[in-house]
């Protein structure tokens, strides 16, 4: 006899995955609903949110900004141009692993590609993304920070561990699902950096096609859906499917909100760290930000 839906071993850890997710929403819920061992499994699976890598296109423009989608009057080219695209508010909460209360006082960081594949202050980036070599040296759009505990953001006033940004849907370039990057850091009072987390946000395939075939510029791309999809990102591993895809809200016209929690241990962002440019001296970045 053939199945109709065959369990695959990565749709088996995804569902692991999501019941440890779930757990964290409804834990009296789960704990009557699952066996002893698989109940203590989803525990165990949704302490952290994974740390994933920072990628080759950091760079520290140091811009404490909620909205992110324009140059600034001071970036070196094209002052003052903001970015085309689908509007998106993203809400970031930093918690603390040993106690779940909220983080305060960290740098939450967030940068990603425009609406066709590029991104900032960059002289060569991953073949697919753009037109014209994709040199955006000079320019700072779609990276920015804010401060948990400190910074209002998109919201009325702050809020204890949480940080928030407009910026607009990410395009896809190649080797790639659709991703936004984040690091949380603290700095001293001189601008030093201490850091050492770093993580990044998915969104499901649909909601990506959503967007790359219904919008412009993303819908004059060839091709317009995004070749790499999450189940074959080279990153995002099928055990963080539940921790880092966001569902969103909204729709293509207006734009989407999303929030994405971050669940991490504090000597994450208190442990010192070199945050140089990591391809510096070293020709052009690796492909697909691995």
């Amino acid at each position: 006899m053939t199945l109709e839906n065959p369990i695959t071993r990565r749709r088996a850890v995804r569902a692991a995955a999501v019941a440890g997710a779930a757990y964290i929403a409804a834990p009296p819920l789960l704990s009557g609903m699952l066996a002893p061992a698989t109940a203590q499994a989803a525990i165990s699976a949704a302490k952290l949110t994974p740390e994933l890598t920072e990628g080759p296109y950091w760079v520290n423009t140091m811009l404490r900004r909620a909205d992110i989608r324009a140059n600034t009057k001071t970036a070196r080219t094209s002052p003052g141009i903001r970015q085309q695209g689908v509007p998106l508010d993203l809400t970031i909460n930093v918690r603390d692993a040993s106690n779940r209360k909220p983080l305060n006082g960290a740098a939450v960081d967030i940068w990603h590609a425009n609406a066709h594949g590029l991104y900032s202050d960059e002289t060569s980036q991953q073949a697919g993304g753009g037109t014209g070599g994709g040199d955006t040296s000079g320019e700072n759009f779609l990276r920015g920070y804010q401060i948990t505990g400190k910074d209002a953001g998109i919201h009325r006033s702050a809020a204890p561990g949480r940080v928030s940004f407009r910026t607009i849907w990410p395009g896809w370039y190649a080797g790639r699902a659709i991703h936004i990057h984040v690091r949380v850091r603290k700095l001293s009072a001189g601008g030093a950096t201490i850091a050492g987390y770093t993580t990044q946000i998915f969104f499901s395939d649909t909601d990506n096609n959503r967007v790359l075939t219904g919008a412009a510029p993303y819908d004059a791309r060839l091709p317009q859906k995004d070749a790499t999809t999450d189940e074959n990102d080279t990153v995002l591993q099928s055990s963080d499917d539940a921790t880092n895809i966001v569902s969103v809200k909204g729709n293509v016209k207006q734009g989407f909100s999303a929030t994405f929690s971050i669940i991490l241990d504090h000597a994450e962002v208190t442990a010192k760290g070199s945050l140089r440019r990591p391809t510096s001296g070293l020709g052009p970045p690796p492909a697909g930000g691995g």
